[in-house]
């Protein structure tokens, strides 16, 4: 056979095979899985394609802007959290996993410096009424609304284990966390020991805690008796809410005070032995068009164990958040400090939270 005519015939099977495949019906990719929402769950909640764990996005970006009128400085910066929410049904109950990124970046003290900042500031895990990990102390009860106030009431982050059970109409929960250091960065040789009963009726709530602190001196010498007992009475009705909330310790003055008393918990060689501390304050929040009016106030009293000295510092704040847009909220706030701590600082923070 001729050359020419052996590769006219190979050249015709090619063109036919080609006609012939483009006659075949075309293989079509599988559709991409999509996420669909988990409703035992809640809204926003949507399952991971491919298995049966559920997540939930949340979070803010923020400007935070400040301006101390007592110091004459100013502050801002940029700011922005992640929180992660992630559930699944098991036969043992709900397993959770949580976890709050907070981070920032901007001056501290008149422009004069800048820095960035990034911490974990929650991280735990859930199983029934077992929580294990980085989470609000038990005794952060306050429940103050703005954006930069804060009642010193047993506030903070509580690193430990707890569990809740129900009793009749209350909630009881028992835990221990890592222990609160007192002015002069003494820290217990244990953990805090705490234990919460919360009650609701209605509108009203009622949270009781207890805490077991050992404090220590300087020394590392310690008798193991401080302690510190906290409560808060709340009522909501429509767009209305109130709160009273209080507390004292002894040899455990972080629970009770933010007061700058540069002292101990504990001093062994001194005649007070114990610090002592008490804590007063109440809220009222209203919805006000578009916004949230929060108006709180607070006095915290500290006797220091080894200096004898006494402090009260009476602190006022009045926030109002205002939703220009959805999840777009501008939210100025003041905040008056009197007594043996004075101050005046002003505040404005931006955010779009999602």
């Amino acid at each position: 056979m001729k050359l020419s005519t052996l590769l006219l015939s190979s050249a015709a099977l090619v063109v036919a095979g080609s006609a012939f495949a483009a006659d075949l019906p075309a293989k079509k990719a599988a559709p991409a899985a999509k996420a669909t929402g988990c409703p035992a769950f809640g809204a926003g909640f949507f399952q991971i394609p491919g298995g049966d764990t559920c997540i939930k996005l949340g979070g803010y970006m923020a400007y935070e802007g400040n301006y101390n009128g007592t110091a004459g400085t100013y502050g801002q910066d940029g700011a922005f959290r992640l929180i992660t929410d992630v559930r699944s049904n098991t036969d043992a109950g709900v397993v959770r996993g949580f976890a709050r990124i907070t981070g920032s970046y901007g001056n501290s003290d008149s422009g004069t410096s800048s820095g960035s900042d990034m911490a974990v500031s929650r991280a735990y895990v859930q199983l029934g009424g077992l929580t294990a990990g980085k989470n609000a102390s038990l005794a952060d009860i306050s429940g103050t609304s703005g954006w930069n106030y804060g009642a010193a009431l047993g506030g903070g982050t509580g690193t430990g284990i707890w569990y809740a059970m129900n009793a009749g109409g209350a909630t009881i929960t028992l835990g221990e966390e890592n222990s609160v250091a007192d002015d002069n960065d003494n820290t217990s040789k244990r953990p805090d020991v705490l234990g919460k009963v919360s009650f609701s009726a209605g509108a009203a709530t009622l949270d009781l805690v207890g805490v077991s602190h050992a404090p220590q001196d300087d020394n590392g010498g310690s008798d193991g008796n401080g302690y510190a007992f906290l409560g808060r009475v709340g009522v909501t009705s429509g767009d209305f809410g109130a709160a009273i909330f209080g507390g004292t310790s002894k040899g455990a003055l972080k629970y009770t005070s933010a007061v700058p008393t540069a002292g101990v918990d504990y001093d062994s060689g001194s005649t007070t032995d114990y610090s002592t501390g008490s804590n007063i304050g109440g809220e009222v929040t209203a919805k006000l068009g578009n916004g949230l009016l929060a108006i709180a106030a607070g006095q915290q009293k500290a006797t220091s164990a080894n200096t004898g000295t006494s402090t009260k510092t009476t602190t006022i704040g009045v926030d109002y958040a205002l939703n220009v847009a959805k999840g777009f909220v501008v939210e100025p706030e003041v905040i008056f400090n009197t007594g043996d701590s004075k101050s005046d600082v002003y505040y404005l923070t931006i955010h779009r939270d999602f």
